[in-house]
């Protein structure tokens, strides 16, 4: 009998690795999110909230009847179901405890004080007076985000005590009852993309990060320009790191603060990092992170020893827009002729309406550029991406969307997953 995986949420990578490697996948896909999929080779498409509390009893019964080797989850909010499913089915994989405690951006906050790790003064609230008495106590500017957020949605810089009502206003208009407050860290952020074997941490590289308006990421380069010294701290605050939450095989996505008191972890993952990080991983140091989550898992491939040396640089840059109706589109074409160009992509097409960029998705392209050395890669893309040009048919301005921000917290921050009510 052909052994099987379960995939959930990944509509394309994991799926066809598996494959590849001789397995019968079944994929489990909520329907409102479902596409073509069967290019990819999966044999059972199972069409369920995978985010719904049974669905791993769902996925149980089917283990008794037709096991699965392992059970795999890329996307966000698929990593809390694979890994209550890993640690419940026994199966080789992040168990549910790591991956709450990386879900959940208080709890991980508390794990690294109790290793005394990487300090950064953080609390729980959930009123005006708990972000007045948090910026009283460890001063302005600081951070209020969601509990359990992704795709850099939510995040506020509270600047002075006179933002504290706009900043809850905020999250009560997208339904969170509770969020993070964090001390305002400076310096260069970076992350830190590792795969993990038996508890052995492989860094592979540190990739510089460049963020716009509301801390929306904007643009990313491999590998990050950071002297020796800086990038040894920073693997071995990550290694440590990991090993505080538990996670000892597979892949993370570590975020770092490079700050006047020494790095500080931001919040870390256990997937590979989103902005298609992966394929900039894989132009320059020849690792596809997805793949080698597939086959570490079924033990088809041997560990890495140390990450392979870096074949020049690869970088990503997001294109930028106003918004309105878009009538037309210009200089895609031409920007994917030129050298150094390995991808375009745009997100918005001729008559659709570009919003406000709330979050990730909501960028309108990029362009994924390589060349000899960082500065190169990194100046390819923004070029690319600047010539890009959307004309817009002014649109009414766009008011506050109650109803957009509570689907996209109810979609991007987990909170409610882990324990923290909300309040629709």
């Amino acid at each position: 009998m052909q052994p099987r995986v379960l995939v959930i949420g990944e509509r394309k990578s994991q799926v066809s690795e598996a494959v590849r490697l001789g397995y019968e996948v079944w994929l489990a896909q909520r329907p409102a999110d479902c596409e073509p999929v069967l290019e990819s080779g999966p044999s059972v498409i199972l069409l369920t909230d995978y985010t719904a509390p049974d669905f791993a009893d769902l996925a149980a019964d089917l283990h008794q009847v037709r096991p699965f080797a392992a059970v795999f989850g890329i996307v966000e909010n698929a990593l809390l179901p694979a890994a209550e499913l890993t640690g419940r089915l026994g199966l080789p994989g992040t168990g549910p405890g790591t991956a709450r405690v990386l879900t959940d951006k208080w709890a991980m906050r508390a794990r690294l004080a109790e290793h005394k790790l990487s300090p950064v003064r953080a609390a729980l609230g959930s009123t005006a007076a708990e972000l007045r008495a948090f910026g009283a106590e460890v001063g302005f500017p600081f951070i209020a985000k969601p509990v359990a957020g992704t795709g850099s949605f939510g995040i506020n810089l509270v600047d002075h005590p006179d933002r504290v009502d706009d900043v809850l206003w905020r999250f009560t208009r997208a339904g969170a009852t509770a969020f993070l407050m964090e001390e305002y860290l400076d310096g260069k952020e970076i992350s830190v993309e590792s795969f993990s074997f038996g508890g052995r941490h492989v860094v592979l590289t540190l990739t510089d990060k460049l963020s716009g308006a509301d801390f929306i990421e904007m643009a990313h380069c491999v590998p990050a320009i950071v002297d020796p010294e800086t990038a040894a701290e920073v693997a071995e605050l990550t290694g440590r790191f990991l090993d505080a939450v538990g996670l000892t095989d597979g892949p993370s996505h570590v975020e770092v603060k490079l700050t006047s008191r020494g790095p500080r972890i931001v919040e870390g993952h256990c997937r590979r990092g989103g902005d298609r990080l992966n394929d900039l991983v894989r132009l320059v140091f020849g690792v596809d992170m997805e793949a080698l989550t597939v086959a570490w898992a079924l033990g088809r491939t041997e560990p890495i020893a140390q990450a392979p040396a870096p074949d020049g640089a690869a970088a990503i840059h997001f294109v930028s827009a106003g918004q309105g109706e878009v009538l037309a589109i210009d200089g895609a074409d031409s920007v994917r002729a030129q050298p150094g160009i390995v991808d375009v992509q745009i997100s918005f097409g001729v008559g659709e309406r570009i919003g406000p960029v709330r979050w990730s998705l909501d960028r309108p392209g990029c362009v994924i550029a390589t060349g000899p050395d960082p500065v190169a890669a990194a100046a390819a893309a923004r070029a690319g991406a600047e010539r890009i040009q959307f004309a817009l048919k002014p649109a009414a301005e766009f008011g506050p969307d109650e109803a957009r921000e509570r689907y996209l917290c109810r979609e991007l921050d987990q909170s409610q997953h882990v324990g923290y009510p909300r309040a629709d």
